[in-house]
């Protein structure tokens, strides 16, 4: 019995060694797509992150450009208002002097 023992043993340990071979060959290729899936999944992140800062930065100066112009249109607003003010006043001054001299005559 011992032999028969022997070549019973040393088949189901081939087997057992013939099975699980395979079996750790797949579950170390899953592990491994796996794992290249989570480094694409992170490059695609960085390219995100990336496109989002170079977003922001365009805002940013879109925005800086904007507040510029509003700037300068209400410069030239106040300007023209002052400008505006000083001839409605000359214009006053101008038909009180005509209304003296009216009334002169």
């Amino acid at each position: 019995m011992g032999f028969f023992e022997f070549i019973f043993f040393t088949a189901l340990v081939l087997t057992v060694g013939g099975v699980s071979i395979p079996l750790y060959a797949m579950k170390r290729g899953y592990n491994q797509s796996d794992a290249k899936l989570r480094i694409k999944e992170i490059e695609a992140q960085k390219k995100l992150e990336a496109i989002r800062q170079e977003n922001f930065i365009l805002e940013n100066k879109s925005m800086e450009i904007e507040l510029e112009k509003l700037k300068k249109e209400r410069k030239e607003k106040e300007t023209k208002a002052l400008e505006d003010k000083k001839n409605k006043r000359w214009l006053i001054e101008e038909t009180r002097g005509e209304e003296k001299y009216e009334d002169v005559n």
